[in-house]
């Protein structure tokens, strides 16, 4: 006798299971770790390592602000006097508009994508959480871990297929946003299929500042007893920044996560402004 085919799991119930598992991991209560940001400045490869700390569960991130690289190498002291051509245009008896235009090159931006104030605990909205939510019925043989509920779903959430990443058994999810498009960012999601923690993640868009919002970044999740962290995020796409400088290959890579364990006593770490050029995510 032929035995039954095994039942489809349902995608909403995956969906469910992953925010609980993610919602239920345990973090000490803080972390140190360094956040390297490269990509091509231009035609030029640019690495810089930011020492970093991170106090849990509020969030609150401080950092050195100066990289390893430009400790190493200081930037140059400007030289010489900086000149503007100044146009003026006049109708009538209107005043003249006056418009000042720098003349050479624009000074060199010393961070590449700006000030990275940034935790690897970030979950870009998987961590959600309200009132009752009703997901469409289906048999399912997955393992219940908790109940997660929202008022009113976020996403439409479909199975793609079941790949293996690495050696780990995976779902792989595709997330249709059914509101806020801008907030719920994320487009398709790999989970674990043992313990439904994050292995990959696409989204629609990162941190706060153009154009970084504007371009999908692919993230990629490692497992530290049993809690998921960031590994690194990249993006294809090629970035226009201000002071016309165009970056291809961005990547946000956290290294060293750890336990504090006094290796970065040796430079004080601060809780910088969030500027509009630092690297920061929504609501952190």
């Amino acid at each position: 006798m032929v035995g039954a085919a095994p039942e489809t799991p349902n995608a909403y119930s995956i969906w469910q299971r992953a925010r609980s598992a993610a919602a239920s991991a345990q973090y000490p209560s803080r972390i140190d770790y360094t956040i390297a940001v490269s990509g091509l400045d231009g035609l030029k490869p640019s690495v810089d390592h930011y020492r970093a700390s991170c106090d849990l569960p509020d969030g609150a991130v401080r950092l050195f602000p100066i990289s390893d690289e430009q400790l190493a190498q200081p930037p140059p002291v400007p030289q010489g006097v900086n000149f503007y051509f100044t146009v003026g245009l006049s109708t009538g008896r209107l005043a003249p508009a006056v418009a000042a235009i720098p003349a050479g090159h624009p000074a060199p931006a010393v961070d590449l994508l700006g000030e990275p104030l940034l935790s690897p605990t970030y979950m870009f909205g998987l961590l959600y959480r309200s009132a009752e939510q009703t997901a469409p019925q289906g048999s399912t043989t997955l393992r219940v871990i908790a109940t997660v509920s929202a008022k009113s779903p976020d996403y439409r959430v479909a199975m793609i297929d079941m790949p293996t990443i690495g050696s780990v058994p995976t779902y792989h999810l595709k997330l249709t946003p059914l509101r806020r498009p801008k907030d719920n960012r994320l487009r398709e999601l790999w989970v674990d299929s043992d313990d439904y923690l994050p292995r990959k993640a696409i989204i629609a868009g990162n941190f706060t500042i153009r154009p970084l919002v504007d371009v999908p970044w692919t993230v990629d999740f490692s497992i530290m007893n049993g809690a998921p962290f960031i590994a690194r995020e990249t993006t294809p796409a090629t970035l226009y920044l201000e002071h016309r400088r165009v970056v291809r290959n961005a990547t946000i890579t956290f290294e060293g996560i750890r336990e504090p364990d006094g290796t970065i006593y040796d430079r004080p770490l601060v809780k910088p402004a969030a500027t509009e050029t630092a690297l920061v995510e929504p609501g952190a």
